[in-house]
């Protein structure tokens, strides 16, 4: 019998990923793609902006950085829609973690950037009682 369970997270962590724009703008117009990928909030926030492509490939970015400082990548614990990526007004981007990871007490920090051609995202993730200014 195995242990259905997903592992326990190594913390603190660090994760990074970098995605070419142009792979997301492909699929912009794909509903089927961008709800399999993103939750209806990202979905709704990058949409509404002028170059939604770019918002959403940061949001990738930052999926994949959050796997990988999970130690277990996208797959049979963690979902790419189990990662959201959200924007508090005035404090920038936030992480919130569903699915079978969301037992696990952690606080993740990330940074976003992109330019044109490439989005990035850093993840740091913390066990929930190391003291990170909001």
């Amino acid at each position: 019998m195995s242990d259905t369970s997903p592992p326990t997270p190594i913390l603190p962590s660090l994760g990074i990923d970098l995605v070419e724009v142009d792979r997301i703008a492909a699929h912009i117009e794909d509903d089927a793609f961008l709800e399999r990928i993103f939750t209806d909030s990202e979905r709704a926030e990058c949409l509404k902006r002028a170059k939604p492509e770019e918002c959403l490939a940061a949001r990738w970015a930052t999926k994949e950085a959050v796997a990988k400082a999970l130690g277990t990548g996208i797959g049979e614990f963690l979902a790419f829609r189990d990662v959201e990526v959200l924007t508090v007004p005035g404090k920038g981007p936030r992480v919130r973690i569903h699915g079978a990871y969301s037992q696990f007490p952690m606080r993740i920090s990330v940074s976003l950037t992109h330019t044109n051609t490439t989005a990035g995202a850093v993840v740091m993730i913390f066990p929930e009682t190391t003291d990170i200014q909001d």
